[in-house]
């Protein structure tokens, strides 16, 4: 969330000199660089589901199982979300990404 206040107010000149020094995105996608203890995939997937669930009123189970659904026949759960329910990324991404890293420390 903290990234996208910041992102909000840069015009997309300002964005691209903001990042022309950046030589490599690290992506930790096999916990290399965070222990697995850390769940933080499993933070991420409570939450997606939370989401789903409130965005449709639906309780969390069928959520979940929506949220699958949506991640096999779109690739991912926000493709899903945007495609069926036409959803703006933004709210989605800052609320599933807003974890607790004190495991991290």
């Amino acid at each position: 969330m903290y990234a996208k206040r910041i992102m909000d107010g840069l015009s997309k000149a300002q964005l691209t000199r903001a990042f022309a020094s950046t030589d490599a995105w690290v992506f930790d996608l096999d916990n290399t660089l965070y222990p697995a203890h850390s769940n933080l995939f499993a933070q991420i997937d409570r939450r997606m589901s939370e989401y789903v669930a409130r965005l449709l009123e639906v309780p969390v189970e069928e959520a979940r199982v929506l949220q699958k659904q949506y991640y096999q026949a779109y690739g991912t759960t926000l493709n899903g979300l945007m495609a069926v329910h036409g959803i703006d990324p933004a709210p989605y991404l800052d609320y599933v990404h807003d974890l607790d890293l004190s495991g991290l420390a």
